[in-house]
């Protein structure tokens, strides 16, 4: 197991862009959102490690269950997994551990709201997109958007330590854009 195999396993193009989603909301929160006190560098750096951990985290978790599915699809039989350079019990460790991390650091260093909602992000998409939906519903993208809600939601509430109206229809845009820019890619 290699550096260059965890990089994969983690998806950093999705990391990427759930942590610009939660950083975005963050920096909105504290502009639109009066009392929210004036953020720090340090603050916008406890997001993108609670975030990227979490994306991370989920991103194995979903590689470590479709193992089965992986290996028949061209597309996907080169991954880790089922090219033989992971083995499966090793992502579902470094899945489980980064995902945990990554709502403890978040419930430390930002807040527990903030924590909640990275937490609803891990479970929105590893168990009820990836585990519920992906293999027996074609709706799965559209439910499956709430986890980039939750990056959004993360991000206003690490700001503000709570969710409010605004905050929430944040996360609802990104839950609308969703299906919509994937069925434009496919």
């Amino acid at each position: 197991m290699g550096i260059n195999e965890i990089i994969e396993i983690s998806k950093p193009r999705i990391v990427v862009l759930l942590v610009i989603t939660a950083v975005t909301s963050m920096y909105a929160a504290s502009k639109l959102v009066s009392g929210t006190p004036q953020l720090e560098y340090l603050d916008y750096l406890h997001i993108v490690v609670a975030g990227g951990l979490a994306s991370a985290g989920s991103s194995a978790l979903n590689h470590y269950y479709d193992r089965d599915i992986d290996p028949k699809m061209s597309r996907t039989s080169s991954r880790p997994i089922p090219s033989g350079r992971m083995a499966a019990s090793n992502v579902l460790l470094y899945g489980l551990v980064v995902s945990c991390i990554s709502v403890i650091y978040g419930f430390f260093l930002l807040n527990a709201v903030s924590a909640l909602f990275i937490a609803i992000g891990i479970f929105s998409y590893v168990i009820i997109y990836t585990v519920w939906l992906k293999r027996r519903n074609t709706s799965n993208i559209v439910i499956g958007g709430i986890a980039g809600s939750a990056a959004a939601w993360a991000g206003w509430a690490a700001a503000t330590g709570s969710m409010d109206l605004l905050g929430f229809l944040v996360g609802f845009l990104v839950f609308v854009w969703t299906p919509s820019h994937f069925w434009c890619l496919a």
